[in-house]
C-alpha cells in the first residue's frame, strides 16, 4: 500500500509539473524556408523572429508566460506546410502560427479560418486583408498591390516627358507570390494614366538567364518596369538588363530590395529603386537599439540586413497580441485575434510604420518607403502612402 500510495503522489507531482510547464509556455508555431526557393530572404527572416522571442522571453516574455516558437524549415513546398500546420494544431496545440509565403498561406486559409488560429504571413497578398473573407489572417506593412500602387504613383510624378503616357511592363513569376499584385496594378495604372505595355513572365524558380524576357520588353518600349520577385531572382534579371544596355528604370518590390542587392547584382543594382515595409539594418531609429544590443551581446560576429529586421517586427507585433490576448484572459486563437484588432497605431520605434488593426479591416499600414541604390547603398528617397479607400480592401 506504501508503494501504490507512493507512486501516486509521483504521478500527481509529475502531472502537476507538467500542467504548471504548460501553464507557463505559449506555444507558436512557425513556418521558414531555409531551404528552398527563398531560403535567402527566409533565413534573416528566421534569425530576426527568433532573437525577438529570446528578446521578449529575456523581458517579462506574455505576462510572465514563455514563447516557445516551434519551427519548421518547409522549403517552400505547400504539401509540408500542410502536414506542418496539421502538426502544429493536433499536437503542440499553439496558440498562433508565424507563416511565410503567399502558397502556404493561400492554402491554409480555409483551414486556418475553421480552427480558429491567428497566421501571421510573411507574404503580403492583399487578399488576406480583408477579414470578412479571411479573418485570422495578418501580416505586416503594405500589401503587394498597395506597393505597386505606390510605385506607380512614383512613376506619374517621375515621368517628364510631356504629351506622353509613361510605358511600364510587370516582370514576374508565374505563382501565387509573382501575380498577386498585378491585377491591382493594371486597375490603378489605367485610373491614373499608365500604359502597361506589357507583362514578361519569368520561371517561378531556377532559371539562370532573362535575356529573352527582357528583349521583349524592350520590343515594347518600357520606360519602367516593376519586378515582383526576391533579391535572388531579381539580380539575375538587373544583371542581364545592364548586358543588354536597357534604359528601362527598374523597380523592385519588398522581397528583392535589400542591402543584399548589390552584393548580387554588382555595378547592376546601382540606380535601382525599390519599396521597403521595414528599414535597412542599422537605420538610426529609436527601434533599432534593442536590435543591435541584442546583436552585441549574442552574435556580434554576424551580419544582419532588412529581412532580420522583418522578422524582428513581426514577433514583436504577435507578441503585443498574445500579451494583450492573455491579459484579458483569453489566450486562445480567438482572443488573440480579437487581441490583435484592437491594436491602433502600435508603435515599433520606427522599424516599421505603426500597426493598426481592426475587425473589420486588417490593413496595418498602406505606407511604402522608396529606396534608391546609391554608391551600394540603400538610400532613403520618399514615402508614399496609398489611399485605405474601402474599395481596395482585399484587392
Amino acid at each position: 500500500m506504501k508503494i501504490a500510495r507512493l507512486l501516486m503522489m509521483v504521478t500527481v507531482i509529475c502531472s502537476c509539473a507538467v500542467q504548471s510547464f504548460a501553464a507557463d509556455t505559449v506555444k507558436v508555431g512557425g513556418l521558414f524556408d531555409l531551404t528552398g526557393a527563398t531560403a535567402e530572404v527566409g533565413k534573416p527572416f528566421l534569425e530576426g523572429v527568433r532573437d525577438a522571442v529570446t528578446w521578449m522571453n529575456n523581458n517579462g516574455g506574455v505576462n510572465g508566460k514563455k514563447i516557445e516558437l516551434i519551427s519548421v524549415d518547409y522549403g517552400y513546398k505547400t504539401p509540408e506546410a500542410v502536414a506542418a500546420y496539421k502538426k502544429f494544431v493536433e499536437q503542440d496545440k499553439v496558440v498562433m502560427i508565424e507563416g511565410w509565403g503567399s502558397g502556404d498561406t493561400e492554402a491554409l486559409k480555409d483551414q486556418v479560418t475553421k480552427d480558429r488560429i491567428p497566421y501571421f504571413s510573411a507574404g503580403f497578398t492583399a487578399h488576406m486583408n480583408n477579414p470578412a473573407k479571411t479573418p485570422y489572417n495578418f501580416f505586416l506593412g503594405a500589401s503587394y498591390s498597395d506597393q505597386v500602387r505606390a510605385f506607380l504613383q512614383f512613376v506619374k510624378k517621375d515621368f517628364k516627358e510631356k504629351g506622353k503616357k509613361p510605358k511600364v511592363c510587370f516582370i514576374y513569376p508565374n505563382n501565387g507570390f509573382g501575380k498577386s499584385p498585378i491585377e491591382a496594378g493594371k486597375l490603378y495604372a489605367k485610373e491614373i494614366g499608365i500604359d502597361v505595355v506589357d507583362d514578361q513572365i519569368t520561371p517561378p524558380t531556377g532559371f539562370q538567364d532573362a535575356t529573352t524576357q527582357l528583349l521583349n520588353m524592350q520590343k515594347q518600349g518600357a520606360d519602367y518596369a516593376f519586378i515582383q520577385n526576391t533579391v535572388k531572382w531579381s539580380a539575375i534579371i538587373l544583371k542581364d538588363a545592364k548586358k543588354l544596355g536597357l534604359k528601362t528604370k527598374f523597380f523592385l518590390n519588398n522581397y528583392g530590395m535589400t542591402e543584399q542587392l548589390p552584393e548580387l547584382a554588382k555595378e547592376a543594382a546601382e540606380g535601382v529603386y525599390g519599396m521597403a515595409t521595414t528599414v535597412p539594418y542599422g537605420t538610426n531609429v529609436p527601434g533599432m537599439k534593442k536590435i543591435t544590443d541584442m546583436h552585441a551581446k549574442n552574435h556580434p560576429k554576424d551580419s544582419h540586413n532588412l529581412f532580420y529586421v522583418r522578422g524582428w517586427t513581426y514577433a514583436l507585433t504577435w507578441g503585443e497580441g498574445l500579451r494583450i490576448a492573455d491579459k484579458n484572459k483569453q489566450l486562445n486563437g480567438e482572443g488573440v485575434k480579437k487581441a490583435l484588432e484592437s491594436m491602433n497605431n502600435f508603435d515599433l520605434g520606427g522599424l516599421v510604420q505603426p500597426v493598426t488593426y481592426s475587425g473589420a479591416d486588417h490593413r496595418s499600414s498602406t505606407k511604402s518607403v522608396v529606396y534608391v541604390i546609391k554608391g551600394g547603398k540603400l538610400v532613403k528617397v520618399e514615402d508614399i502612402d496609398v489611399p485605405r479607400k474601402k474599395e481596395w480592401l482585399g484587392l
